[in-house]
């Protein structure tokens, strides 16, 4: 037994040694292996880290210029930014550190794989703006409670002002109404002047004739024309006829006379028969004569009616003309006037809810016109103009004008008269209360429209003047750099950045300001103000914008304003603001966009004299005059506080152009005052347009650094290779990258890894 096991044991003894070389042999494999994949991912490691640091080195290199506005960008050639990111790469890999002790890996950069891309600028309106957000997302909260909504809050101002605002548009609605309605109440009256003149004259005109009518009547009884004219030609007969026995009897006679003596019986009868003849021709001719007067006064009768027939169908058409035309004016009259009742209802109650305000008064002092005197008065005059078409019909109806046709004919024509004389005397005592009252309110409004006249012609005249003391505007190439110029068609830089931006350029910077008169000068200062409690009220994005150019930029007073010691205010600004090429009217130009520091400089004058306008208006509204209010206009209330308020703006923006603070409100709290600077602040946010407002900041901070903020980079994404020498096996490890089991790709013995790190602002 122990033989056999020997022989066994000595038959395995190179089996044994094939078995342990095919066991360690795979050991030393993997180890190998092991050990390269080890050094690939702490070279993919350091690789990476070398990447992100050399990007953030790169961004390092900002421009200070663009830095002094808060804002980062890098501003130089693609070639020294790559140099730059090279550089930072290959310090913070382990293959540049020299020594003589043992390396784990000896990783190098290999400048073939390496690149650098710049994305994004500072000229992209999203981009700039992100960073604008970011300087101002700690300051802007303070400056904005402190300056702006605590100063109209605390002093009620804002409350005022919405006050003010809805009593301007209320006072408008009504005073248009009343306009209307007592215009066309003016036109319903003189119709019914005009119908009420010919009752006048129709009157008499038709009572005489009616009589004389009735008197002809009278006399032709019941004879036609055609009868009597029978009968006068019977009679005309009849007198021939007798004429002609005449001349034979006269015949007869001179006949028997010549006879002799024997005849003289003969003679004497036929005298007899010519007597008896002439008185017969003595009767037919008087009866001639009396049917030729019949005649006579039948031709008179009928044209007298036929004449009354006409006219009064044309004095009814006249009547009726009048009476439509009156009552066209009377029912827009009495639209207006429902609507005027409807909207002082509305109001009344709207200031019940809301409480007292003491311009509101005015409204109840409104002339009334109840709709039931209006309905009166339009029945009334419709009922002068029928009784007129009821003498009218009996007259074109009537054939035979006999007694009862004249008294139905005077029973209509005189209450047409009464009926015109009691209307015209109650109607003309309202129009004249109406009219007085209206004429009150006309002359005073006049009144308060010539007072502050004079002081918005001297505004007007402080307009267009700009306080650069040149024959010529020095800033002229300036404003060409920035708006372009026109006459070569050249592009500035405002419009570049509009175009990539691919903005429309929005040319009216704010809402017209019109100081023509103190209607619209007063209309134009509640409209600027319409919206400034919402806005006081509501912090956003624009507003830090808004912030930044009011801290960043200069503006018409900078280095006159002082502080309450009487020094020269100085500005602590990186970006320098006294230092930058357009003099003292960089805020003027971003809220207006003219191309000329006059046109800017009076774009904002108007602007701040309508917004001082609608302060003092505001507070003179608080405290009108009675004798104002009994007027029953509130457009004469509103011009009365506007005539006010222009005089104390007019005082007020003298002292803000020269750099003085002036109280907020001198009523509400004169301890609050504001500056120039802050009337601009408080424009950028009544006029907040992005776009608009973000191309003018960029087109200035270019015309100011000289740098193109289009080409300042804010996010960059750098590219770096490097590799590492592989220890073992590198065709194996070349296979397990392309199977995507590790980075490396292998070449000549080196295994490359390709890291990208992106960075921005």
């Amino acid at each position: 037994m122990l033989l056999l096991l020997r022989r066994l044991w000595a038959e395995q003894q190179g089996a044994v040694s094939l078995y342990l070389l095919l066991i360690l042999v795979p050991v030393f494999l993997f180890c190998a292996l092991l050990i390269d994949f080890a050094r690939i991912q702490v070279a993919e490691k350091e690789a990476e880290n070398a990447v992100k640091t050399g990007v953030r080195s790169t961004l390092s290199s900002f421009s200070p210029k663009l830095q002094s506005y808060g804002l980062y960008a890098l501003n130089q050639k693609p070639e020294e930014s790559k140099a730059l990111f090279l550089k930072a790469v290959e310090g913070n890999v382990s293959g540049t550190l020299a020594s003589n002790s043992f390396q784990f890996i000896d990783q190098k950069v290999e400048t073939e794989g390496s690149s650098l891309t710049s994305m994004y600028s500072l000229g992209n309106h999203t981009v700039f703006k992100k960073q604008i957000l970011e300087e101002m997302k700690y300051r802007a909260p303070m400056i904005y409670s402190l300056e702006m909504a605590d100063k109209f809050k605390k002093t009620g101002l804002s409350s005022a002002m919405g006050q003010a605002s809805q009593f301007s548009k209320n006072a408008e609605k009504i005073e248009k109404l009343i306009e209307d309605r007592d215009d066309q109440l003016d036109n319903a009256w003189k119709n019914w002047s005009a119908i009420y003149q010919n009752a006048v004259a129709m009157h008499p005109f038709y009572q005489s004739q009616l009589a004389e009518l009735n008197k002809l009547s009278d006399k032709i009884g019941l004879h036609t024309i055609g009868e009597v004219k029978q009968s006068l030609q019977d009679s005309k007969k009849q007198l021939a006829d007798l004429k002609d026995d005449v001349k034979r009897i006269n015949s007869d006679i001179r006949s028997l006379i010549q006879a002799g003596s024997q005849a003289s019986s003969a003679i004497d009868s036929l005298y007899d028969l010519k007597d008896r003849i002439q008185d017969e021709i003595v009767d037919v001719n008087k009866k001639i004569s009396d049917l030729e007067q019949l005649l006579n006064d039948l031709l008179e009768y009928a044209k007298l009616l036929a004449m009354l027939k006409l006219k009064s169908t044309s004095d009814l058409a006249e009547l009726k003309d009048h009476l439509k035309d009156f009552e066209e004016a009377l029912n827009k009259a009495k639209k207006s006037n429902d609507q005027l009742n409807t909207e002082l209802q509305a109001i009344q109650s709207q200031n019940a809810a809301s409480g007292s305000y003491e311009a509101d008064k005015v409204f109840q002092a409104v002339h009334l016109i109840s709709r039931s005197e209006l309905d009166d008065y339009g029945s009334k005059a419709a009922s002068v103009v029928a009784l007129f078409s009821g003498l009218e019909s009996q007259l074109s109806s009537v054939i035979f004008f006999d007694g009862q046709n004249y008294r139905n004919a005077d029973q209509a024509i005189q209450p047409f008269w009464k009926q015109a004389q009691e209307l015209q005397s109650t109607q003309s005592l309202k129009e004249s209360q109406r009219n007085a009252k209206k004429s009150v309110a006309t002359t005073s409004k006049q009144e308060q429209r010539k007072k502050a006249q004079a002081y918005l012609d001297q505004v007007k005249s402080a307009l267009g003047s700009c306080s650069i003391l040149a024959t010529t505007d020095s800033s002229k190439q300036q404003y060409i750099a920035l708006q372009g110029d026109p006459a070569k068609g050249s592009k500035g830089y405002y419009q570049a950045y509009m175009d990539s931006n691919n903005t429309s350029n929005l040319s009216q910077p704010v809402p017209s300001i019109d100081l023509d008169n103190a209607d619209k000068a007063g209309a134009s200062a509640m409209n600027l103000i319409s919206s400034l409690t919402d806005l006081l009220t509501d912090v956003r994005d624009e507003f830090y914008v808004d912030e930044f150019a009011v801290s960043k930029f200069n503006y018409r007073t900078f280095g006159l304003e002082k502080d309450s010691s009487g020094t020269i205010k100085g500005s602590l600004e990186p970006s320098e603001p006294g230092k930058h090429q357009l003099v003292n009217q960089e805020l003027e130009y971003l809220l207006y966009g003219a191309n000329s520091c006059a046109s800017n400089y009076s774009l904002a004058y108007a602007e701040m004299f309508a917004f001082r306008l609608a302060v003092n208006t505001a507070e003179a509204l608080l405290e009108p005059k009675n004798e104002i209010l009994n007027v029953g206009s509130p457009l004469l209330v509103f011009l009365a506080a506007v005539a006010e308020g222009a005089i104390h703006a007019q005082q007020d923006m003298s002292k803000l152009i020269q750099g003085e603070m002036v109280p907020l409100s001198q009523k509400l709290g004169s301890f609050f005052t504001m500056s120039y600077k802050d009337y601009l602040r408080v424009f950028f946010l009544l006029h907040s347009r992005d776009k608009v407002l973000l191309s003018r900041m960029q087109a200035l901070i270019q015309l100011n650094t000289g740098l193109d903020l289009q080409q300042s980079t804010t996010y960059i994404s750098g590219t770096a290779s490097t590799s590492i020498r592989l220890w073992f096996l590198p065709g194996l490890m070349n296979q397990l990258g392309k199977a995507g089991l590790n980075a490396c790709q292998v070449k000549l013995g080196r295994c490359q890894i390709t890291k990208t790190g992106v960075m921005a602002y």
